[in-house]
């Protein structure tokens, strides 16, 4: 816990530790005074909290089983509850027995699930403070005690069939302030909630796929929608398995309770949330659905909304724009990955996943035009032929070296001054987008991202004064395991750690300020890139050898003449290996949108007369 002090050092098993100092903090808010440090007056006011606050019964053992423990965290839960106050220490400590393994965290709904239900119900129901809220599988209390920190509603009532998280949520709203939570012990007795007007179910996680089981995850959100008032919302987070299954010789439970809500009106909005948002639920994604109450109403249409793809676009803001997409008109999805279908759409769908629903779909008339640009951009480049290619081939002659050569490190060089180095910056994958300046980190020299998808805004780029950026003809270095090495043509690139760079003095020319800079550059960067990543440097790294750092590669020392040839070669040789590049990748798209447009029943293909082809 960061502020917790010795809080966070303790040696408690975390769930004992969790139960203490929940307990101090709930004890603290009912005499509203600081505790005092002594075990029988601690004990008298344990006692006499139980018999005023009616919600505490039975709920303050652990203080007095673990007297000693609890007297040792007294200062500490003290200086918490001055400094944040109640609801937000009972938040750090828990946060604190997460990370040291607490039993509640694998239960608790994600923090980003919660805000964008909040988000959600405030964007389609208004002030939460009139509201009757219910959630039918609490856990440990945090979409509560989250609403809670937005809002007060009106009445709150939850299950939860775990006696030891439940006895967390009371203690945890207790401490938020929220006295008269109706607690349900039965986690599927959904018949006292019902009449509320927005309901949430994070259902407790089983692994494997139930589609054969009667009760399944989709069984939860029926509970919901029966538990809804006439104008109520409801949430229920569930496996994205759900709503792929369908029967073979017989119809699925889960496969019969989903085209049951689909069809009687019961789906407001599917929304597919990002891959891997919850970190204890390892290989199986979540869907969250928006529900209405069962009123057999077939003309609404759905939402459907691929929240892993407006994270992909908008990053960090991707839960405001998920609210703004879902709530907002029809003209605002558009060029969006998110659409309404109308519910008779729906029905008889093998699946209802939001990434599979918005496959993307040009008109006949696109598809043809697409596939005439893709032809005729993949014929202009091909305009230099073969021959030029020989012949700029046939100029490169080799012959043999006859005397001996010596070696330079670049350490030698860079403490000579005929390099300057450029290290790599370590920023947070959180500050990187696709608008700024374009990044050079690891992912980019081994080809896993194209160069200029990642960039970084120029305001965040500010924050970070010490990143490197580099200027045209610098040549970026990966050294260790995997050797790669390219020249920045054009510079103005950040460099991620580790990823350096290579400065060749006088290879740009810049102002009087750089008086000592030489007047030409001894080398040329692409020389300088291709005898970095030639096999004797490269041999040299790699798993199973120890890989050598960018101070210990070599380069052969040459006279001048020797460099200027080497580098115009390079120069050549990778000019037509991006010509050869950008050719396979036009027929590539040529074979694309033929696909395209033939899978989509848009055009046919026709092979001229005088084509060489005569299997057609």
């Amino acid at each position: 816990m960061d502020r917790g002090g010795s809080l966070d050092e303790t040696q408690l098993d975390p769930d004992t530790f969790a139960h203490v100092a929940l307990e101090l903090i709930a004890l603290r808010v009912a005499c509203q005074r600081p505790l005092p440090a002594d075990l029988a007056a601690l004990a008298e006011l344990c006692v006499r909290a139980e018999a005023e606050h009616p919600d505490l019964v039975g709920m303050l053992s652990h203080v007095g089983a673990r007297g000693q423990t609890a007297l040792s965290m007294l200062d500490d839960v003290e200086r918490l509850v001055s400094e944040l106050g109640a609801a937000a220490a009972a938040e750090e400590v828990l946060s604190a027995a997460g990370r040291r393994g607490w039993s509640g965290g694998p239960i608790e709904t994600p923090a980003e699930i919660c805000d964008l239900i909040l988000r959600l119900a405030n964007a389609m129901l208004g002030d939460f403070t009139k509201l009757a809220v219910a959630d039918l599988a609490a856990g440990p209390g945090k979409m509560l005690t989250a609403m809670m920190a937005a809002s007060r509603p009106r009445e709150i009532r939850c299950a939860e069939a775990d006696p030891v998280a439940a006895r967390w949520l009371r203690l945890r709203s207790f401490c938020h302030g929220h006295q008269m939570v109706t607690v349900l012990t039965d986690g599927q007795d959904t018949v006292s909630l019902s009449g509320s007007d927005l309901v949430f179910v994070d259902p407790p996680f089983q692994p494997g796929e139930q589609e054969h089981h009667e009760e399944h995850p989709l069984s939860w959100a029926s509970r919901v929608v029966e538990c809804l008032s006439d104008e109520g919302i409801g949430f229920a987070v569930v496996p994205e398995w759900t709503l792929t299954r369908t029967g073979t010789s017989h119809r699925l439970p889960v496969t019969w309770v989903r085209e049951q809500l689909v069809r009687r009106g019961c789906v407001r909005a599917i929304i597919q949330l990002p891959r891997h948002i919850h970190r204890f639920i390892g290989g199986t994604d979540l869907v969250l659905l928006m529900l209405a109450p069962d009123e057999g109403d077939r003309t609404r249409d759905v939402v459907i909304c691929d929240a892993d793809q407006v994270r992909s676009r908008y990053g960090g803001s991707w839960i405001e724009q998920t609210t703004r997409l879902v709530c907002g008109s029809r003209e605002s999805r558009e060029a969006e990955p998110c659409t309404a279908i109308p519910v008779s759409e729906l029905m008889g769908r093998r699946s209802l996943l939001p990434s599979h629903l918005l496959a993307p779909k040009a008109a006949p008339e696109d598809h043809v035009v697409e596939a005439v640009r893709a032809r005729e951009s993949a014929a202009a480049t091909f305009k230099m032929g073969a021959a030029d290619a020989i012949t700029t081939l046939d100029r490169i002659g080799v012959t043999t070296r006859a005397q001996g050569i010596a070696y330079r490190t670049i350490g030698e060089l860079l403490r000579g001054r005929q390099l300057v180095r450029l290290p790599g910056h370590r920023i947070p994958d959180a500050d990187l987008g696709r608008s700024g300046q374009r990044v050079l980190g690891r992912e980019e020299l081994l080809g896993e991202v194209p160069v200029g998808e990642r960039r970084i805004d120029v305001l965040t780029l500010g924050q970070y004064t010490a990143a490197a950026i580099t200027e045209p003809g610098d040549v970026v270095v990966m050294a260790g395991d995997q050797l790669r090495v390219m020249v920045d043509a054009i510079g103005g690139s950040v460099l991620l750690t580790p990823v350096q760079g290579l400065r060749i003095p006088g290879y740009v020319k810049h102002s009087s300020l750089y008086r000592d800079e030489p007047q030409q550059a001894w080398i040329g960067p692409h020389a300088l890139a291709a005898l970095l990543g030639a096999a004797r440097n490269a041999a040299r790294t790699g798993p199973r050898v120890r890989s050598v750092t960018l101070h210990h590669l070599e380069i052969p020392v040459l006279t001048a003449v020797d460099y200027g040839h080497l580098d115009q070669a390079s120069m050549m040789l990778n000019d037509l290996a991006e010509q050869a590049r950008n050719q396979a990748a036009a027929l590539d798209l040529v074979r694309q949108r033929i696909a395209a447009g033939v899978a989509d029943g848009a055009m046919n293909l026709r092979f001229k007369p005088n084509t060489s082809n005569t299997n057609s």
